[in-house]
């Protein structure tokens, strides 16, 4: 059963630099009762748009290219409109995983992954949600996983080998010593499971378990 509330005017807006993504989230948010729902492309034409529509719900792409992101424009749509709902839409199975030094998300908004949103019912459940301003919360992401298991500096790790990174390589990177990097290295491998064996075997499972997070590969095999 699709969900279509509100059933009064409300309006929203989408913000996401793709056009394409765009369009499709605008026109299942205006399916869900959303009206007018207004679209932009970056930080400063949503701000532009918010201005002159003050939304009361708004759904955001995490990655909007350079310069801010979608959590850097959720806290200035927070500021000008208190009581506005946020959404918060990505590929990444969560924001750290963008490998950024991003902030908290506003309270009450609601994280979406995105190839969670089958159809518009997982879509409306998170508006609704926003709305409500519940407890920050994700919806979609598989309990268990990074998110609740590894600290931002295992995050960073892993990425820094999943991008074929060696150990000395990430200690300069890092500012660490060599040791130190082992170490964070072994505390990844603790935190997801990943069984004893050839040191190159498990940097692959990290990388493997590191894209899975992102939404680069799928659980799925075909």
């Amino acid at each position: 059963m699709v969900v279509t509330e509100p059933t009064h005017a409300a309006g929203a807006l989408v913000v996401d630099d793709d056009p394409f993504t765009r369009g499709m989230l605008s026109t299942a948010v205006t399916s869900l009762g959303w009206s007018p729902v207004r679209s932009a492309a970056s930080v400063a034409e949503a701000m532009w748009v918010a201005q002159h529509g003050e939304p009361i719900v708004a759904v955001l792409d995490l990655d909007l290219g350079e310069g801010p992101t979608g959590i850097d424009l959720a806290h200035g749509l927070r500021r000008d409109y208190p009581e506005i709902g946020l959404v918060i839409i990505s590929t990444y199975a969560e924001p750290r995983l963008m490998g950024l030094n991003l902030p908290p998300m506003p309270d009450g908004s609601v994280y979406l992954v995105k190839r969670t949103v089958t159809d518009t019912e997982v879509l409306g459940r998170a508006l609704r949600l926003a709305v409500e301003r519940p407890t920050v919360k994700a919806l979609g992401a598989k309990s268990g996983g990074a998110r609740d298991t590894v600290s931002d500096q295992s995050i960073e790790i892993m990425r820094l080998v999943a991008a074929g990174h060696s150990n000395a390589e990430i200690a300069r990177l890092r500012v660490m010593t060599i040791s130190g990097v082992e170490k964070a290295v072994a505390r990844v491998i603790r935190q997801l499971g990943i069984p004893s064996g050839k040191e190159t075997s498990q940097r692959v499972l990290i990388a493997q378990a590191y894209f899975r997070q992102t939404g680069a590969v799928s659980d799925r095999r075909g």
